[in-house]
């Protein structure tokens, strides 16, 4: 009886080593990009990102997905050396085409955008948008912006526009509250969650009704590794079909 015991255990366990041993592992990177992805002050990463990983290594088993962090301005460098396979809510038109990379990119899966927000007073309106190279600007280093022709240079945006480049999107409201900026540019999901969380800031913030630029977010697939665009966009139509993409923008509020 032992052993028979023994000889399922040891069938159990084999069929479960195999099963790990064959999952190909495929790294997923990612920067600070609220609420997409958050570093917290440990380097530990939450956000969207991660909630989509855990989606994709529930829907099935053949690859094991892992987050691998890095920066907005270094993903590109990264991405050469091979260090990540995938990025999740990219665009091809942050420099990747302009830098050759070996990349292609998935259908959109999602879709947002910047918005300009200011600080409220009365009588101002939409219209205190309409010039923004008089106005004291921040915005995220490493990030790409529609009014600056989506040039991320910290040297051209100094020298062409008057904007400061800070590390967060709650450094960049956090200043614009305290009237030290006259227009922060940040994402839409991150300013409606901001908001949600900060009820007490709603009205004392202007924000755009045009935006600086819409985002339709694909998945960035490295050319040569484990995964094609293919495959990636068969992982993103089963979960669109079962309701996963729908139940995680609710749950996490990307979506207004």
């Amino acid at each position: 009886m032992i052993g028979r015991v023994l000889a399922a255990l040891i069938l159990v366990f084999g069929a479960w080593g195999l099963r790990a041993e064959a999952a190909q592992v495929v790294r997923v990177g990612g920067y600070d990009f609220p609420p997409f992805v958050e570093m917290d002050g440990s380097g530990t990463a939450r956000g969207v990102t991660l909630a989509l990983i855990d989606a994709f290594n529930k829907a099935q088993s053949q690859y094991e997905f892992q987050f691998v962090a890095t920066s907005a301005r270094r993903r590109y460098a990264d991405l050469a050396e091979g260090r990540f396979d995938l990025i999740f809510f990219e665009s091809p038109e942050w420099e990747w085409a302009a830098k050759g990379l070996p990349v292609d990119f998935s259908n959109v899966f999602l879709r947002g955008g910047e918005v300009y927000v200011a600080p409220a007073k009365p009588g101002r309106g939409q219209e205190w948008f309409d010039d923004l190279k008089s106005k004291r600007l921040v915005g995220i280093l490493g990030y790409h912006y529609g009014f600056a022709d989506f040039v991320a240079d910290p040297d051209v945006l100094a020298r062409n526009w008057n904007i400061k480049l800070v590390s967060s999107h709650r450094s960049a409201v956090e200043m614009v509250l305290a009237e030290r900026m006259d227009v922060a540019v940040m994402t839409d999901s991150y300013l409606w969650a901001y908001l949600a969380r900060n009820p007490g800031a709603r009205e004392r913030l202007l924000v755009s009704d045009r935006y600086d630029q819409r985002y339709n977010h694909r998945i960035l697939v490295r050319r040569g590794g484990p995964m094609d665009v293919e495959s990636v966009n068969r992982m993103l139509a089963g979960l669109e079909r079962d309701g996963t993409l729908a139940r995680l923008w609710r749950t996490t509020g990307v979506l207004r």
